[in-house]
């Protein structure tokens, strides 16, 4: 089950955040997690797998983010709290429903709640994809991915195994909204949480083909954002149209890659995702103006 958790609050003091409020929601996420199993608290923090929730930042009613800055006494705001399986989502919805959860803590200061919206995620039943289908995506907080190059270079390769040195693995962050990173990613979160059956390696096959391109983007920045600790993180926002080549189309296809975008609008994407990076909306649209079959 894959639920999202709606939390609007208020507070009478000030709310000073001098770092990136994602950072600020997580440890509010997990306080409450610990309050009510401090064993699967720990087993979440802890785990080396793909992390099974994932939160917003800070957030205006109308959905606007706030990063940074002072939340005014008597504000009301809002943050999202994703749970990407029943026993997060289970143990969260209790601590919610626990009498302690009508005063909580963000920043250190006290915050009241006033509503919970419950949301719930679900397999888009009928999709309907053509050719020329153009996919809006508005990336909403920052948003970065990490590229693995593995295995030795052209080079090394011509060289007989023995006398090869051992490589290590080198991480790369890509600060750009590469199309096959960002729903390869997506998938790799929608085969371990959503549907765990949907064919991930030809899917993985066809982005590599070239299945998905990016058509244009508008407004696209980068941003520096720092945690708690001082530590800082690039990532970009901004609006990203792509598209899926005449010569790739794939029904098939173009169906899972729009069932990942709703995925998406709960489990956020790229690095970070777990402290309020990679935030997005999405809309489809039909091809262009004389760009029809």
């Amino acid at each position: 089950m894959v639920t999202a958790y709606v939390l609007r609050l208020v507070s009478a003091q000030p709310i000073p955040l001098d770092f990136f409020s994602g950072f600020a929601v997580r440890g509010l996420f997990f306080r409450m997690l610990k309050s009510f199993d401090s064993v699967l608290a720990d087993e979440v923090h802890d785990a080396r797998t793909l992390s099974p929730y994932s939160v917003s930042p800070v957030e205006t009613l109308a959905g606007r983010g706030i990063f940074y800055g002072v939340i005014q006494p008597g504000f009301v705001f809002q943050m999202r709290m994703n749970a990407l399986n029943g026993v997060v989502s289970d143990a969260l919805m209790k601590s919610l429903l626990s009498a302690d959860a009508s005063c909580l803590e963000l920043n250190d200061v006290e915050v009241w709640m006033r509503e919970v919206a419950v949301k719930n995620w679900e397999p888009l039943e009928k999709v309907d994809v053509y050719e020329g289908l153009r996919l809006s995506v508005r990336f909403r907080s920052p948003t970065f991915f990490r590229s693995t190059q593995k295995g030795p270079t052209f080079f090394m390769r011509l060289l007989p195994r023995r006398l090869r040195k051992p490589v290590r693995p080198v991480y790369r962050y890509m600060i750009l909204p590469d199309p096959y990173l960002f729903f390869r990613t997506l998938a790799r979160l929608y085969r371990q949480f959503g549907e765990p059956g949907f064919p991930y390696k030809s899917y993985s096959e066809w982005l590599l083909e070239g299945g998905v391109a990016l058509e244009t983007f508008s407004r696209l920045r980068v941003s520096k954002v720092y945690d708690d600790r001082g530590r800082w993180s690039r990532g970009f926002v901004g609006h990203v149209v792509f598209t899926i080549p005449r010569d790739l189309f794939d029904r098939r296809m173009a169906s899972i890659t729009v069932n990942l975008l709703e995925f998406a609008r709960f489990s956020n994407v790229g690095g970070n995702r777990t402290a309020g990076f990679g935030v997005l909306d999405y809309r489809v649209y039909p091809p262009r103006d004389g760009d029809e079959e």
